[in-house]
């Protein structure tokens, strides 16, 4: 399992929103009413979710509902519960599903903290010898530095890479070479996925090519070769070829031939095991090598696109891609065939 967090630029913009607008509003609202630091901090948290992830006329108008329960009520725990959900609900907008009451739940509780942080800001003993006008800026301020954290949902993710789960079944007693070339087709993927997004086509891609080498590569390894060893056929081999020729006996020559038959099929089958297996780590190097041409032309096509070479990239990462995918193909094909000889 692993947590992403997506779409910076978007998180940016509502942070540096929020935390701006709201020390603004805290600073011009100070002149009309004592609650300036909540009603700016309500009005600027809106603002940075505005600016974000936009839907401006509902945040807006959610924000100023929510600041109603702080004119309407006394002050209380209730009224402030009231302004947190009113608030929740604007920033909520534009997410559907769990993610939308997740959203929801936290920006509720992200308020609810930014009231009762903006209020300790006013109330300081520290803070008090600064000109009032400026705390309830400082005070709006970091009312909205706290609310941003109601934006988290909006940009985290929660994910089981399916690599990581595929190493970890990869046996103990795999083939040294194998295994090699399974940690470098693993660091193909390490470096693709920090590099394209999570929806590139090339991604998904390499991903599979990744997990096709991974899913063969366990499989080799319950290929065994049992019985006597190459050596010992071998030397058996030569005693019954010397048995053979010396028996008088028709009978006993009959069965010595019979042995030594049983033998040669033996070292037969090894031998066409031991090509199987050869071809094997061959046609991996081959597809890993395949991973990363298109690893290092998918990651370099963004600067081929900024040379003005973006077509010729394209169609050359197309080719690349169906490279992989033949690669894989006939990879998955080899494996079948190595696995049917043992």
């Amino acid at each position: 399992m692993e947590i992403r967090f997506g779409d910076h630029p978007s998180f940016h913009r509502a942070a540096a929103g929020m935390v701006g607008v709201s020390a603004i509003l805290g600073v011009a609202l100070h002149p009309v009413t004592p609650l300036a630091p909540l009603v700016g901090g309500l009005a600027g948290i809106a603002a940075g979710a505005a600016l974000g992830y936009g839907k401006a006329p509902w945040r807006v108008a959610m924000a100023t509902l929510a600041a109603v329960p702080l004119f309407a009520m006394a002050p209380s725990v209730a009224a402030m519960t009231l302004t947190a959900a009113a608030l929740a609900l604007g920033l909520a907008v534009g997410t559907r599903g769990t993610r939308a009451i997740i959203t929801s739940g936290l920006a509720a509780v992200a308020t609810l903290v930014a009231l009762w942080t903006a209020l300790r800001f006013g109330h300081a003993a520290k803070l008090q010898a600064m000109p009032a006008i400026a705390r309830d800026g400082l005070a709006a301020a970091a009312m909205g530095m706290v609310g941003i954290l109601a934006m988290l949902p909006r940009h985290l993710t929660i994910t089981n890479d399916p690599i990581k789960a595929a190493m970890r079944n990869l046996p103990a007693n795999l083939d040294p070479e194998i295994a090699g070339l399974c940690t470098r087709s693993v660091a193909i993927w390490t470096a693709t996925k920090g590099h394209l997004g999570e929806r590139d086509a090339g991604q998904n891609l390499v991903r599979d090519g990744v997990l096709k080498a991974l899913e063969v590569a366990v499989k080799s390894a319950s290929v065994k070769v049992a019985g006597a060893s190459e050596a010992d056929l071998t030397a058996r081999a030569t005693d019954l070829d010397g048995r053979i020729a010396a028996a008088t006996d028709a009978e006993v020559k009959t069965q010595y031939q019979a042995a030594r038959a049983a033998i040669g099929d033996q070292q037969r089958y090894r031998e066409h095991i031991k090509k199987g297996h050869e071809r094997l780590v061959a046609r991996m190097h081959n597809h890993v090598a395949a991973l990363e041409k298109f690893q290092l032309a998918a990651t370099g096509l963004e600067a081929a696109r900024a040379a003005t070479a973006g077509a010729t990239a394209v169609k050359q990462l197309e080719e690349l891609s169906h490279d992989v995918a033949a690669s894989g193909e006939a990879l998955a094909e080899l494996e079948l065939g190595v696995l049917a000889t043992a």
